[in-house]
């Protein structure tokens, strides 16, 4: 008798009416899920393919499961059904029956959009699927498949994610997928309380993590997450681990962002390793042609500081390195046109190459975009106004950009630069008897800080320059997709 028989969720017959048996059922159409609130919903089905294809996971079901949902999602139900059809086949040989049954009610739930009331009476009928709400506390495999699910949506999804594995556990504690899947999901929790800022060995994620890779030795997405929590306080336990990772998925796409974020701290030249192994892969990868281009640019700059500060530095190794920035970025922009970090490294390195003409049209097309956020104006109007003022000599045009920059109540390392800057113009200004303008300057500062002082709630802070944000999948400040 199969686990289905004995929770009595099969039976030899019975008679519904379609919508409220399938309201009953458990699976994505039930859950909950809006679109709106998918994280990176267009890129989401190539990351799941990448998965399915790259990783050996016994999630391949539940990928598909989501890719079917997507599908819906996008009005393709023709392609909904065959993800299904995958999922069953990666599920045929499973000695739990139970993992079929997220697969047979999205099956019924897609019929049924589809007006394929036949075969929605396949799948909760002849299928003699019949299973309940009130049944699914005796389901781990169902409360798994869930939580797996949440932990790939995206993080509006991370709390109900923890929840579905913490039940899941509960009913079947040493299931290495729900294990390493509730590692997971306590490590971005954790990253996103601490807004990325800290890694704290001592952690409940941490030692999720560690019982994770103890049921799954040879698991290298474990292996890194674990490497990046406790790489400030056992540096060579955490290099072991990433050595060990390299070695058996030196190619997987997702692994590598992951390595680069590891070796932010360990210098630029590793992380353009990983990541220009990870582009051979995805060649077409926005995401990675403008990490690589970060690294570039991060060396760039510091080349650049090396000669300001009087040390000889190889004119060709800077050409070189402008020339490569302007390569990747570009090539981000055009796979990616929407984003707008892409777009304003793109004019930002335009200008420090003297290409002025192309940067100002980018810089000019930014300043139309009436989607960006206070976060992006407030960073598009600081680097716009150091293009004006180191590359066009446009002080005064720079002045209503800084201006416009600082305006904006938000402390961040953009609000800061544009405030040092006003400093300094004012200074020079007073160095050069033009008192009515560095009067109006700092007039201006006081009176933006003053305001500052009165706010009732202080705004969110970002610690970190763009040039150095995170090199993690739209984790990091400097990456958001639109």
């Amino acid at each position: 008798m199969t686990a289905l028989h004995t929770l009595g969720i099969l039976s030899t017959s019975f008679t519904w009416n379609a919508f409220p048996t399938l309201k009953a059922l458990e699976c994505h159409f039930t859950w909950g899920i809006e679109k709106a609130n998918i994280k990176h919903l267009d890129s989401l089905p190539e990351k799941l393919l990448d998965r399915i294809m790259k990783v050996c996971t016994p999630n391949h079901a539940t990928y598909f499961n989501l890719l079917a949902f997507l599908s819906h999602l996008e009005e393709n139900n023709v392609s909904a059904l065959e993800y299904l059809h995958k999922a069953e086949s990666a599920l045929k040989n499973r000695q739990d029956d139970t993992e079929l049954l997220v697969t047979y009610a999205n099956f019924a739930w897609v019929h049924y959009h589809s007006g394929n009331m036949n075969n929605v009476d396949a799948y909760t009928g002849k299928q003699r699927l019949k299973i309940k709400t009130k049944y699914s506390i005796f389901l781990p495999s169902i409360h798994g498949e869930k939580a797996w699910s949440f932990l790939r949506l995206g993080g509006l999804f991370y709390k109900g994610a923890k929840e579905s594995f913490q039940k899941a556990l509960k009913g079947d504690p040493d299931n290495a997928s729900f294990n390493v899947g509730y590692a997971m999901v306590l490590y971005r929790l954790e990253w996103l309380a601490t807004d990325g800022t800290e890694r704290l060995a001592h952690t409940e994620g941490a030692t999720q993590l560690r019982k994770a890779l103890s049921l799954e030795p040879d698991n290298t997405e474990v292996m890194v997450l674990l490497a990046l929590k406790i790489q400030n306080e056992s540096g060579h336990e955490s290099m072991k681990l990433i050595k060990e990772a390299l070695r058996l998925s030196p190619d997987v796409p997702h692994i590598t962002r992951y390595l680069s974020e590891y070796f932010r701290y360990t210098g630029i030249n590793e992380s353009l390793e990983v990541l220009e192994k990870a582009l051979k892969l995805s060649v077409n990868s926005p995401f990675m042609n403008y990490q690589i281009g970060l690294c570039h640019k991060q060396q760039f700059i510091q080349m650049s500081e090396q000669k300001r500060n009087g040390r000889w530095v190889n004119e060709g190794q800077i050409k070189e390195k402008v020339e490569l920035c302007i390569h990747h970025f570009s090539i981000a922009v055009e796979l990616k046109p929407s984003n707008f970090h892409f777009r304003l490294n793109l004019a930002e390195i335009y200008g420090e190459n003297y290409q002025l003409e192309k940067a100002m049209k980018i810089f000019t097309n930014l300043l139309k975009d009436e989607s960006l956020n206070d976060s992006d104006k407030q960073q598009c109007y600081s680097v716009f106004g150091k293009f004006l003022y180191y590359r066009k000599k446009d002080i005064y045009g720079a002045v209503t950009q800084f201006k416009k920059a600082y305006q904006i109540p938000i402390e961040s390392w953009h609000r800061n630069k544009a405030g040092k800057i006003l400093t300094q113009i004012a200074e020079w200004c007073q160095a050069r008897k033009k008192r009515v303008d560095a009067f109006d300057i700092l007039e201006f500062l006081a009176t933006e800080d003053k305001k500052g002082r009165k706010a009732e709630e202080p705004r969110r802070v970002e610690v970190h320059s763009p040039d150095t944000d995170d090199l993690t999948d739209a984790l990091g400040k400097g990456m958001k997709l639109k």
